[in-house]
């Protein structure tokens, strides 16, 4: 199995394309009975393994696009006597540079279970390298690809932390100039990728589908 992964440092400068008011952080009110410990998003660029099982054929791995963020319960006023949450969604929201001059922001709403309060996990998402390239107009990964990335964590019906990068916090709640909000172009979550079985316990785990 051959992964090649490169690590982007300082991935998204302030985009100055997106107008957003600065009210927003404002409109973002964390729940007063839990909070979560939320790092800055981080990104990946990662080809599409090689798995060796005895049945050989020949492809060129081609790029995806990795974000993920570390996060961990630091306070709860009913922390469950289990140490365990039952789920957590994560509320994604990405924008993506398109090659026709077009910003489009893609969203998902990711679940993940069995959440350990006493240690912190790492949630993901991905964009697959046909979504990429369509969008873009390259076979290429690069961190000029995205405009702005964040999200909300929710748990219990409340929302207990947030994350963003590129513009301030609550721009995703925005309608932002120039960015065209679709669902034409999904964010995978990573039990919908090849990388499914790679690093399972660094990962929440995604609740199954039904």
């Amino acid at each position: 199995m051959i992964i090649r992964q490169r690590f982007f440092a300082n991935i998204l400068p302030l985009v100055c394309g997106l107008s957003l008011p600065i009210s927003a952080f404002g409109q973002l009110e964390l729940s007063k009975d839990a909070k979560f410990k939320v790092d800055d998003p981080k990104f990946t660029e990662l080809q599409s393994p090689e798995i060796q099982d005895g049945n050989a054929k020949s492809f060129k791995p081609k790029d995806w696009l990795e974000v993920e963020v570390k996060l961990q319960p630091d306070r709860l006023r009913n922390e469950p006597k289990d140490g365990y949450l039952d789920q957590v969604n994560v509320n994604w929201h990405v924008v993506v540079k398109g090659q026709d001059r077009k910003n489009y922001k893609i969203s998902k709403t990711v679940t993940y279970v069995n959440i350990p309060v006493d240690e912190p996990v790492y949630v993901s998402v991905y964009i697959s390298p046909n979504t990429l390239k369509r969008i873009t107009g390259s076979s290429k990964a690069s961190k000029s690809d995205l405009e702005a990335i964040g999200g909300e964590i929710e748990w219990a019906g409340k929302m207990v932390g947030f994350f963003t990068h590129g513009q301030k916090a609550g721009w995703w709640r925005e309608a932002l100039k120039g960015v065209e909000a679709t669902s034409k172009f999904p964010l995978l979550d990573k039990t919908q990728t090849p990388f499914a079985a790679l690093w399972y316990d660094r990962y929440a785990e995604v609740q199954p589908k039904n």
